[in-house]
């Protein structure tokens, strides 16, 4: 499973736009996160012109991962006439939140659903499952990653990040990893909120290498030091 794009960018990384992934299965756009330049390029892209469906997965709530989520959430109610999915799971400790910040952002009960993890299960050519998992990123919010439970093995997307645990676990579990999508840094800081490079290089065995794909980079540093270390760096879509 191939998560594709929008943007790759750290927060003031705005050359690259707002970190933001998708993939559609069954006519159904699944969104990773919705920052500020992300509503920008959906439409740049015509992504919402032929769906049946758009699903929207938040990591977080800082404003480079969902800050144009209301415009989404309007434009497909007032412009094409679907409602839009947030996806969540039942033990959420953002709830709450996210409903908040859609009704600040202008947004009523009747543009959009807020529907469980579970209810994708099964459903769905490219995955089997949607799980979220806590994250450690800044102590201010509640942060999550998110697991793809895949016929060719788990997807791992990580949000953003301060640590590996996540990671560790699936490794040290013998799961089937396709594939590891992690947020990194090329500032190597004693209280990072993201994952510093070379730590991971340190972290990940060597074998999974060619299975991590770095993103939310924060500079030209970053890429070179992933790709020296032989990882991989997400495209965008139209790579």
């Amino acid at each position: 499973m191939k998560l594709l794009f929008l943007g790759r960018g750290s927060a003031f990384n705005t050359s690259e736009g707002n970190n933001s992934a998708y993939f559609i299965d069954k006519n159904e756009l699944f969104l990773i996160d919705c920052g500020e330049s992300t509503f920008e390029r959906i439409i740049e892209r015509n992504l919402l012109n032929d769906v049946d469906c758009v699903n929207v997965m938040i990591t977080h709530t800082h404003s480079d991962h969902v800050g144009s989520i209301g415009s989404l959430i309007m434009y497909c109610y007032f412009v094409i006439h679907k409602k839009v999915n947030i996806i969540i799971s039942k033990d959420s400790l953002y709830t709450d939140d996210i409903v908040n910040l859609i009704r600040i952002f202008g947004c009523t009960n009747d543009m959009y659903s807020v529907v469980f993890e579970d209810e994708f299960s099964d459903r769905y050519n490219l995955f089997n499952s949607i799980k979220f998992v806590e994250t450690n990123h800044v102590k201010e919010i509640p942060s999550y990653g998110i697991l793809f439970n895949t016929n060719d093995g788990v997807v791992y997307y990580s949000g953003d990040t301060s640590d590996l645990n996540n990671v560790l676990d699936l490794v040290n579990n013998d799961l089937i990893i396709d594939k590891i999508y992690i947020d990194v840094t090329s500032n190597d800081l004693v209280n990072n909120v993201h994952v510093y490079i070379g730590e991971l290089n340190k972290l990940i065995p060597f074998d999974l290498n060619d299975k991590v794909y770095c993103m939310h980079i924060n500079d030209k540093k970053c890429i070179d030091l992933a790709l020296n270390y032989g990882f991989n760096i997400v495209g965008f879509d139209n790579d």
